[in-house]
């Protein structure tokens, strides 16, 4: 059955600076704080809600039990001309995601193509946050993480991989950005995590209960597995991605990952892959616009299946989604209301509702 949730609005700049203080409140440096707090409005901003603000309880509650590094020694090496190695220590993944990712900017710029294998890390939210970085500095991201087993591979019924989420980002083209972030399951397993909470239904094809039958249920689905993405094809995506960030970071890898939300004496160690690329060491900006730009107008222009009046390119629904919610405010359930806030009282802090400016 479903369950309509009440919720508030937020201040996009109220929430943000609320989720870093409570970092800072839990020991993470200010810098480090502002971090995780942009990457996770960052998610509430293009309307996913399941990698946003709701994951500040587990970050939080993971730096607090010592799960998670709130201060992690992260280093970089350069283990050929183009390729780096990053130790993340244990640290926020978005901490250690957006130093690789500023690291191989730096390398790609240099030797116009670059990849980070990055090893030792944490959950870093949306892939799309770090693709948005690079594609300002003129770089082609393409950028992989692994994740704890929550998905069965083609054709079994146990949880032995993870969603291991793929995200592909491009200069755009004009106002219209090409930025491709999916989870390689038919749905990010956050989605389900969410319904569950709140008792809700999910689309029949998303998942499995725990007997391996298939279920509506979000909180059967969430003791169960979910499904790869077009069976095979998905199966397939999500075993490489376990390869590039998994095996060949020297971390752990499927089944030997830490488990985000019931595991508190393994590191997550999760693995990271971005392989970024300079479009200016290929043609001009200005060029590669335009290419981009002509390809993205004759797609545009095919004719709309029926049940659809526009043609969207990867990314600009959430690109003007964000556009309307920066002006707005974010929306936020209220039991994800009351779990910040709870984490909140875990350090001392107030919660949201005592924030200036909540709707």
């Amino acid at each position: 059955m479903n369950h309509a949730a009440a919720s508030r609005g937020f201040p996009v700049i109220a929430l943000r600076d609320h989720a870093a203080r409570l970092f800072e409140a839990g020991g993470v440096p200010p810098a480090d704080a502002a971090i995780i707090a942009e990457v996770l409005v960052h998610a509430d901003l293009r309307g996913h809600g399941s990698h946003g603000v709701t994951r500040i309880p587990i970050y939080l509650e993971r730096i607090l039990k010592g799960a998670a590094k709130a201060r992690p020694n992260i280093r970089i090496e350069r283990k050929a001309p183009a390729l780096l190695w990053v130790d993340g220590d244990n640290g926020p993944g978005p901490v250690v995601s957006l130093k690789a990712v500023d690291a191989a900017i730096g390398v790609a710029k240099e030797q116009g193509v670059c990849a980070a294998v990055v090893a030792h890390s944490n959950h870093n939210g949306a892939g799309s946050f770090y693709a948005e970085r690079a594609a300002a500095a003129g770089c082609l991201l393409l950028g992989m993480t692994n994740a704890p087993p929550s998905m069965a591979v083609h054709g079994g019924r146990q949880a032995v991989i993870g969603t291991n989420p793929i995200t592909f980002g491009s200069l755009p083209a004009g106002d219209v950005p090409v930025l491709a972030d999916m989870a390689t399951s038919v749905v990010a397993r956050g989605k389900i995590v969410e319904g569950a909470k709140r008792g809700e239904s999910i689309p029949a094809g998303w998942a499995l209960d725990a007997e391996g039958r298939p279920t509506t249920d979000a909180r059967a689905a969430e003791k169960g597995v979910v499904l790869p993405l077009s069976g095979a094809k998905g199966s397939a995506l999500a075993v490489m991605v376990e390869i590039l960030v998994g095996v060949l970071s020297g971390g752990r890898f499927a089944g030997s990952l830490g488990n985000l939300y019931s595991d508190f004496e393994t590191p997550q160690d999760i693995g990271h892959f971005f392989l970024l690329l300079d479009v200016a060491k290929l043609m001009p900006a200005v060029d590669y616009r335009a290419r981009l730009s002509a390809l993205v107008a004759e797609l545009k222009a095919s004719a709309c299946a029926d049940g659809f009046s526009e043609i969207l390119m990867p990314g600009e629904i959430e690109a003007r989604r964000a556009a309307d919610l920066a002006a707005s405010g974010i929306v936020l359930p209220d039991n994800v209301i009351h779990d910040i806030d709870e984490a909140a009282r875990s350090v001392g802090m107030p919660g949201l509702l005592e924030q200036p400016g909540h709707r």
